[in-house]
Parts: C-alpha cells; structure tokens; sequence
C-alpha cells in the first residue's frame, strides 16, 4: 500500500508530467519545446533542474546540453558529461542512460558512487536526487536524455519514473516531428525560391517575345501589355487568387505571339486585308499554341492563347469551340483583346474609342463573350479603371 510519502511524490510527478505535456503541444520549434517542458517541470518542488542532452557521435562521445532550465540552472552550464563507459563522465546518470537505454536513478547524491565526478559541484544548488529517462527517435534508438534534479533524496519513487519515461517518449516524438515539419518548411521554402526564381525567368522570356512582336509590328506597340493590364483588372474584379492572375498576365503578354509567323506586309497594311490574308491572320492562335505548347508552364499559357479568339457560340477561330469548351483564362483575353483592339489605332484605322468598345462587348456579352467577364469589365470602365490602363 502507498504511504503518504509515495503519495506525495506522485502528485509531484504528476503535476510536472501534466504542465510538461501542455507545453509540448504548444511548441513550434525544438527550442520552444526543450524550453517549455524543463520550465515546466520545475515549476513543481522539489524539481530544481531538468535539461536535455543530445548524444553527439564524437570521438569522445559527448551529451550537448540543447536547454536547461531551474532555479540550479547555472549547475548544466559547461558540465562535462559523456555518454562512453570508458571514462568517468559517461558513467553518471545521464551518460550510462543514454548509453544503456534504461532509466537511471539516484536517490542521494552524497552517497552514490557514479555521481562522484559532480558531487562537489552540485552542492552549492542544493540538488540530492537525480533521475535520467532516455529520449528516443522514431526507430526507438536513443538519442539523448532528459535529466531532473530534485531538492531533496529519495525524491523519485518507481511511478515517477514511469511517468519522466512517458514524457521522455513524448519528447523524443516531438522532436522528431518538429524537425520533419523544419525539413519540410525549408524544403517548401526552396521550392518557393525556385518557383519564383523560374517564374522571373518565365516572365522575361515572355517580356522578351512580347518585345519581338512590337518591333515587327510597330502599328500594335504595347497592345500586348494593355491587354495583360486589362485582363488582369478584370479578373481581379472577377476575384481570381493572386496565382491565376499571375498566369493570366502572362498568357496575355503573348497572346499575339503566333503573329511572329505572319508576314508583316499583312500585319501593318494601311487598307482592308484580302480573305487570304485573313486566313493567315487567324492562324496566330495556333501557331501561338505551337510554340508555346512544350514549355512546362504551370498556368495554362498555351491553351489559353490557342483560345482567345474563340466565341461562346463557336463562332470564333481557330477551332470554333462553343460554351464550356472555351477556358476561363481565354473568355477573359477575348474580352480585354476586344477592347483594347476597339479603342486603340490600327494601320487600316483610327480608334475608336473606349465607349465604343464597351458598347460592343455590351451587345456580345452572354453571346460571344461571357457575361460575367462583360460585367466586371463595365464595373472597371464605370470606375475609370480601363480608362486609366489605356491613357484615356
């Protein structure tokens, strides 16, 4: 039967082990938990020290003290502990439990043998008892230790051992997993980096082809740019995520691309164009797809420059695709190409203007254009919006 002695150390083991397992579920780092848990074990008296050691695979096979905390903190400070039987050091608590994988007890630091190395040391702090418990990896090797000092001898009975072993355990867990998660965010990082790092690039190859079409076809400079500025309003407008708009842009800033392949007699003729040189014009969208089409993009870039050309009620070219066949990136460059190509010059005429223009994709909206991109383009026009991309 318990004696009220045994009582008492339980409840005392048992309010450290409660406190110390809250803290482990509000850590986020290693340093956070090894800190939260040793403050909260000496939270309870007669505890006065606990720290962890980590087993380093040296030569000398020493235990780094990741965290201390205590009212004998100052004691762990530069200690000199090893976890190798062959010297002194490695053969108190702490070193013989790591090294063996059991927990080590001492119940009165003046009396046993394997604490000598540290007796005198630990006498100003006032600490008598010692109990060590492995901390071990998620294949159960031991990696290190966690080591409590208590004010008084005798201080931990079989049950508190069973419980610092408990949380040993939850602590080898938690550290384990905290460092996945650390993996995990830096390696989540790095791909981040890159992804911007190869989206910049993107970006520039795109601005660079972008360029090449302007100087082949002066009349059109900067219609590129203005549809990306417009397309990207609207779809903000639309409440697209920041991704999506990112893509759209730009596909938008290579929407005319396939243009590269047209002669530039057609593209800048001051008159009417033939239905032959029509028919070459309305091959841009495809060989726009074509170059684009091998380019490991994430959006749907290619497909959407294929598209832009194509109308709700298939009427559009280059494949007459009809309703929900057309992807949401196109409707939206279908409407914003509309506009800027309506408002602005071309070498067979003046612009002519941006009333006009929404007047247009007004009467189209539900028809050729989807509605839902007319109506957000007409906010923007109503709010001045594409006025302001356009210079107007």
């Amino acid at each position: 039967m318990a004696t009220e002695i045994d009582l008492k150390k339980q409840n005392w083991a048992l309010s450290a082990h409660t406190k110390a397992s809250s803290a482990l579920v509000r850590s986020r780092t290693a340093s956070d938990l090894i800190e939260g848990v040793c403050n909260a074990i000496v939270n309870q008296e007669p505890y006065i020290l606990a720290w962890v050691g980590i087993a380093e695979h040296d030569a000398l096979k020493t235990v780094k003290v990741l965290g201390t905390h205590g009212i004998a903190a100052e004691y762990a400070n530069g200690i000199d502990v090893k976890w190798s039987a062959d010297t002194s050091a490695g053969r108190g608590p702490t070193g013989s439990c790591i090294r063996t994988g059991l927990p080590i007890l001492i119940n009165d630091t003046e009396s046993d043998l394997s604490f000598a190395p540290w007796r005198e040391r630990a006498k100003p702090y006032g600490i008598r008892s010692v109990v060590a418990v492995p901390i071990r990896d998620e294949q159960t090797e031991v990696i290190g230790a966690l080591t409590i000092y208590a004010s008084v001898t005798n201080a931990f009975g079989d049950l508190d051992v069973i419980l610092f072993d408990s949380l040993a355990k939850e602590i080898g867990y938690g550290l384990v997993n905290l460092e996945k998660q650390s993996k995990l965010d830096a390696e989540i990082t790095q791909r981040e980096q890159m992804r911007e790092q190869l989206i910049s690039s993107l970006r520039s190859t795109i601005g660079a082809m972008s360029k090449t079409m302007e100087w082949r076809d002066p009349y059109t400079a900067g219609h590129q740019q203005r549809v990306a500025l417009i397309a990207e309003a609207i779809a903000k407008e639309l409440g697209w995520s920041d991704e999506q708009i990112r893509g759209l842009y730009l596909a938008a800033l290579v929407h005319d691309l396939g243009k590269i392949a047209t002669p530039s007699e057609i593209l800048t003729k001051p008159s009417k164009l033939t239905e032959t040189e029509m028919t070459l014009i309305r091959q841009h969208p495809a060989t726009g797809y074509e170059i684009l089409k091998d380019i490991a993009f994430t959006w749907p870039i290619a497909e959407a420059v294929y598209q832009h050309h194509e109308r709700l009620d298939g009427s559009g070219y280059p494949r007459g695709l009809k309703g929900e066949e057309i992807i949401p990136e196109a409707r939206i460059l279908a409407v914003a190409d509309t506009i800027e190509a309506i408002s602005s010059h071309r070498p067979y005429r003046p612009g002519l203007g941006i009333d006009r223009a929404i007047e247009q994709i007004k009467l189209d909206g539900g028809n050729l254009f989807d509605q839902s991109v007319v109506d957000a383009a007409y906010q923007l026009f109503s709010e001045a919006k594409i006025q302001k991309i356009l210079n107007l």
